[in-house]
């Protein structure tokens, strides 16, 4: 047996940035009608339909960052003496327990119960099983196996009998994604997003095992470091390239948008792993390591007492709008909720108590 991997310190902080974002959430949705400071709003908000701001990149971070821990978690099962079966085994009840926790919150105070599959943790599930399937594999393997995901994809969504006349790429447009979700639920989502997302979202997560397997078997770190950042900026040209043909959509996760987005979360993943593994400079994770040893509480917390929180305290804050005045107010509220939520898992992380599924 050959002994379990180091934990990687800069996927931890990589981690607890994503889920940093998704505590303060759209800290800067005062700023819409700001002159001088709209831009920054824009990339706090999803786009609306073509394109990707920097709010669009944390679902494929998320989705990217759990391939990436995959060769590392099931090394050391393996440096444990568990059979490839037991470790499918593993995969499937965390896929069917990240589906229960995911439709538990999307009927956390709902009227009435409903089942969807495009939150995040629900299409985590499916990409989870998909990605540990090619876990192992040669890099040239996994490559392959993504393109077919994303290639096949295409095809599909784009030659079939449920396309209107303006074809498969345009907003609130007929398509296939809405044809399923419509024969599956008997409804359609909100916001043109599709249940199918979680096919072409695999290829991200296989992304993320090419480069966790990368980094895993590395004989020069700083060289692995500069072959991510270089694939990164290829997927971000690639994407980008497509985008005439194959507009970038996150809503229904077109290919390019898959390879565009990749690309980022692959350079993100290099500057990090280079700063804070390559070069040792890890005395600022800390607060990041705090919340990314822990992401699946929270990402709980964040979903269920995120409103409770800011309703609970907003009597106090909002006594000092005279001072910081109501965009002031917006931003504190959730300023002080990443706060407070940063000081639940601080807690729990110093009594090594970690949630995991």
């Amino acid at each position: 047996m050959k002994p379990p991997p180091t934990r990687l310190v800069s996927l931890d902080a990589y981690r607890g940035v994503v889920m940093l974002s998704l505590l303060f959430g759209s800290v800067f949705g005062s700023l819409k009608n700001h002159p001088d400071w709209h831009w920054l709003y824009v990339q706090n908000e999803h786009v609306e339909w073509e394109g990707c701001s920097l709010w669009d990149l944390i679902q494929p971070a998320f989705m990217f960052i759990v391939g990436v821990a995959m060769p590392f978690a099931f090394a050391v099962r393996s440096a444990k003496g568990d059979s490839w079966g037991k470790q499918f085994l593993h995969v499937l009840i965390r896929a069917a327990s990240l589906i229960l926790v995911g439709v538990v919150l999307d009927n956390f105070g709902a009227s009435a119960w409903s089942f969807g599959f495009i939150r995040v943790l629900q299409q985590i599930a499916f990409g989870y099983v998909l990605a540990f399937l090619v876990l192992g594999r040669p890099l040239w393997v996994q490559g392959i196996v993504a393109a077919v995901i994303l290639v096949g994809y295409t095809l599909f969504w784009a030659f079939n009998p449920w396309n209107g006349p303006d074809g498969p790429w345009v907003m609130g447009g007929a398509n296939v994604g809405n044809a399923f979700d419509k024969w599956m639920l008997g409804r359609n989502y909100t916001g043109h997003y599709v249940g199918l997302n979680a096919i072409p979202e695999s290829a991200n997560m296989i992304f993320g095992v090419m480069a966790g397997q990368a980094i895993l078997h590395a004989k020069s770190p700083g060289r692995v470091a500069l072959r991510l950042a270089l694939v990164g900026l290829l997927g971000i040209v690639v994407g980008f390239a497509l985008g005439p043909v194959m507009p970038l959509v996150k809503r229904i996760w077109t290919p390019s948008f898959a390879v565009y987005s990749a690309g980022w979360t692959t350079l993100f993943l290099a500057g990090f792993y280079w700063a804070i593994d390559v070069m040792g400079s890890k005395w600022w994770t800390y607060p990041l390591v705090v919340v990314g040893t822990n992401s699946i509480a929270a990402y709980v917390i964040g979903q269920l007492f995120g409103n409770w929180f800011r309703s609970l305290v907003g009597v106090w804050v909002n006594l000092l709008t005279p001072a910081i005045g109501s965009i002031g107010i917006a931003i504190l509220h959730r300023v002080l909720f990443a706060v407070a939520a940063w000081l639940v898992l601080w807690w729990l992380y110093r009594r090594r108590i970690f949630f995991k599924l």
